[in-house]
């Protein structure tokens, strides 16, 4: 039988009203309290009754300094699973969120960055933005710039947006033509390959198209593999760590102090992240095992796809007593969002590079 299978319909609107009072709270709930300040429909006496079964099935606990009661891990499992309403984006939400589109940003490192401060901002808890090391890296297109005519410059535009660039000095002379071409032969080759899927006669075949500028071929390629032999390292980056101040969660230094502990442990993150559902918010509470969260905090986070491969996440990480509805419904549109800009740059990049190859023809 799955949890929740045992609950009564009765139980399940008594179990929710206690985790939204509380969450709103931030105190022990008590049946005098949800018979007085909600339409619950229930007498004192059932509430009692049943937050006792609740509590012996493992829903709900029971703090020896207070008659009311606060949600188990389990109890905020359900809520989240199956208990906790839609929530509605205000105008203020969407005011802060919609930043992201007014400002024009092409890097994936640039939009996480302000993506994870704007999640904190509308929501109050702290921002995380996860860029895990990439396994390979793919060139989606190269440019080249003449400096002089033993000087040029290749820049190698990623698949994630990024521009990196390589200075290279030849003992034979270039122009514009000469490299109009070399953007062809790589372009036509080469682009969208990992390092190890560069072979010997596909390095001997672009040679053979240079022609008589053969000789540039080793150059390039010793650039190419540097570029993408190199995969970095995991990123993370939170925003807004100083608004768990504000939580009495955190007002013991000990809890503080594991919470700030998470933050240091990049890799179980990055770990995390990758472990995600592609397609949908992930809500991690502390708690829960194999969840590498400290007991009181939770993460909620969206990985975010380029291709359908994870390229990032973005998410939230805050107190267990957190206002789930409406963190999971900012993380999923925020991260939405994200998706769209990637997809619209990698659009408009592809035509750039569609129509740049044309010109050199």
């Amino acid at each position: 039988m799955a949890y929740g299978d045992e609950l009564s319909p009765r139980k399940k609107q008594i179990l929710k009203s206690v985790i939204d009072a509380h969450i709103e709270l931030g105190e022990p709930v008590g049946s005098k309290y949800l018979t007085a300040s909600t339409d619950i429909g229930f007498s004192s006496a059932t509430i009692r009754n049943e937050m006792a079964e609740l509590e012996e099935l493992g829903y709900l606990e029971h703090p020896h300094t207070s008659a009311g009661r606060v949600p188990t891990t389990l109890g905020y499992r359900f809520y989240v699973d199956s208990l906790m309403n839609d929530y509605a984006l205000t105008a203020k939400d969407l005011s802060i969120i919609n930043k992201l589109q007014q400002i024009k940003m092409t890097e994936l490192d640039r939009i996480l960055q302000t993506a994870s401060k704007l999640t904190a901002a509308v929501t109050n808890y702290t921002g995380v933005a996860v860029k895990p090391r990439q396994t390979f890296q793919v060139v989606r297109y190269y440019r080249t710039a003449l400096i002089d005519e033993h000087n040029f410059v290749l820049s190698f535009i990623m698949d994630d947006n990024q521009v990196k660039s390589k200075f290279i000095n030849v003992p034979f002379t270039v122009d514009e033509e000469v490299l109009n071409t070399l953007c062809g032969v790589l372009n036509n080759n080469i682009s969208g390959r990992t390092s190890d899927s560069i072979n010997l006669p596909m390095i001997m075949k672009m040679q053979s198209e240079m022609g008589e500028h053969e000789a540039l071929i080793p150059y390039v390629i010793k650039c190419v593999y540097e570029i993408i032999g190199d995969v970095g390292v995991d990123d993370v980056h939170f925003e807004g760590v100083e608004n768990m101040l504000g939580y009495p969660e955190y007002a013991d230094t000990s809890k503080l102090r594991e919470l700030l502990s998470l933050f240091e442990k990049k890799e179980d993150l990055v770990e995390l992240i990758q472990g995600s559902d592609k397609d949908s918010v992930s809500v991690y509470i502390g708690g829960e095992e194999e969840t590498p969260v400290v007991s009181n905090s939770t993460i909620i986070v969206k990985p975010l796809k380029r291709n359908n491969s994870i390229v990032g996440a973005i998410g939230v990480v805050g107190p267990n007593r957190m206002e789930y509805p409406k963190v999971v419904k900012i993380v999923d549109y925020i991260a939405d969002m994200i998706n769209r800009l990637l997809s619209a740059n990698a659009l408009s990049d592809g035509k750039e590079n569609k129509q740049e190859e044309d010109g050199d023809g």
